[in-house]
């Protein structure tokens, strides 16, 4: 089955045959005017996006929370980035979004701009007031980027968030292997006009490997193929287990992140499949909660600091709900609501309790200049040379070119522990 470039199979670097065939039945599903197949993930659609719209100065307004891959799409790219000033959820502590507001505002003092980044939708599921933001960088002239990798379901049900490309994203980034059942690592990037096709297409051939898997092709060929002809009937089904899994909860006293929780100036709403569940109701921390429920049998999506994700799909059946509901109405809660334990490492960047740093260079003046590692107690006011960004999700804490606080090194010290070092620019 792992063929590669022989007669009859295409080629993904210049596809003219069944590869083509198979990109151009995936846009027309998805309502794209041209569509990529990507072997090396999301992420190097969204540096690819990058590669091929900006150049070295050229600005990018983006929400801190972007995907490790945006950051280095700067440092590829030579663009400087300038964050958006995002609202966040206080508690658990997860961003919400960027207001049309602020995104109107930073225009304005920007012009040099090129490139908007969305995030449609977070992780956990939260999706921004897309299509006002999309509609206000057409006005400034601005091409935008979605990074969808957690919404490649999204419009195949009315519970669902609209798609971005239906918003009017001009670049989508979808991770297909997610949500939509394509091997690990297969996904693909949308444009809305087919006009930049071709040097996208060169900044592909940069990126990805010229001897890609077959196997992961052919997985992007079925997942479209499944969802055309079932993804709506299969989605519809995991909308309804996952909301009645929710009702269920919330009748056992467990509470889960709704909607209403989050609409608001910055968040237009919220995957309903996307289940997230504080840990304090049960006394423990997410990695605690996480652990409980490993023991019995039931494999969560993620760990935060003070919570727990739960993600249903179609591949969750009624006998798997079933499991998981039992699993969850068996963790131990105490009488009184205590406050987590602090020994989750999982956490993001700079958000409702960590300034943003000061950028004293570019990701990429930063990534080329000479380096050294210095202890973390003694690094301080020294610009990093490195990318620290936690996975899963993979939010940068610190972006090459900034200047260590504080704040940002006690966040280190953290996750590193005390005798934990960092890549700081030598000179």
């Amino acid at each position: 089955m792992d063929l590669t470039e022989v007669p009859g199979l295409d080629n993904l670097a210049c596809p003219g045959g069944v590869i083509r065939a198979a990109q151009e039945k995936a846009a027309a599903f998805y309502g794209a005017a041209r569509t990529f197949f990507l072997v090396n993930g999301a992420s190097s659609g969204l540096m690819a996006v990058i590669l091929a719209t900006c150049r070295p100065g050229d600005e990018v307004l983006l929400p801190r929370y972007a995907h490790r891959a945006v950051f280095n799409g700067l440092i590829l790219s030579g663009a400087r980035p300038v964050y958006l000033e995002t609202e966040w959820l206080t508690s658990p502590g997860l961003p919400l979004g960027v207001t049309p507001a602020v995104l109107a505002r930073t225009l304005q003092a920007h012009p040099r701009t090129r490139l908007l980044l969305l995030v449609h939708p977070t992780y956990e599921g939260i999706v921004p007031w897309s299509k006002e933001l999309i509609a206000l960088a057409h006005d400034h002239g601005l091409a935008v980027l979605v990074d969808a990798a957690h919404g490649a379901h999204f419009g195949l049900n009315p519970m669902l968030p609209p798609s971005p490309l239906a918003l009017g994203g001009d670049y989508v980034v979808q991770s297909t292997h997610k949500t939509m059942g394509a091997l690990t690592q297969a996904a693909m990037l949308h444009l809305r006009e087919a006009g930049a096709g071709d040097t996208i297409a060169a900044a592909l051939n940069l990126l990805q490997t010229t001897s890609p898997s077959y196997l992961l092709l052919a997985s992007l060929d079925v997942a479209r193929l499944l969802a055309e002809e079932r993804g709506r009937r299969d989605w519809g089904r995991a909308v309804a287990r996952a909301l009645r899994l929710r009702e269920k909860l919330a009748a056992a006293g467990i509470p889960c992140l709704a909607p209403a929780d989050v609409t608001g100036p910055a968040a237009a709403g919220l995957d309903v499949t996307r289940l997230l569940l504080p840990a304090a109701p049960f006394g423990a921390s997410g990695s605690e909660v996480a652990a409980f429920l490993r023991r019995a049998g039931q494999e969560i999506e993620l760990a935060g600091p003070d919570y727990i994700l739960l993600i249903i799909t179609p591949g969750d059946g009624a006998a798997k709900i079933k499991s998981l509901l039992a699993a969850l109405l068996a963790l131990p809660r105490p009488a009184g609501q205590l406050p987590p334990a602090a020994n989750d490492k999982g956490g993001a960047g700079p958000g409702p309790r960590i300034a943003q740093p000061r950028q004293a260079l570019t990701p990429r003046e930063a990534w080329l200049a000479p380096r050294r590692e210095i202890p973390l107690r003694e690094a301080e006011g020294w610009i990093a040379a490195e990318l620290i960004a936690p996975c899963p999700p993979g939010l940068a804490l610190v972006v090459p070119g900034e200047v260590l606080t504080g704040e940002v090194i006690a966040r280190l010290v953290y996750l590193r522990g005390p005798e934990g070092k960092v890549l700081v620019v030598d000179g």
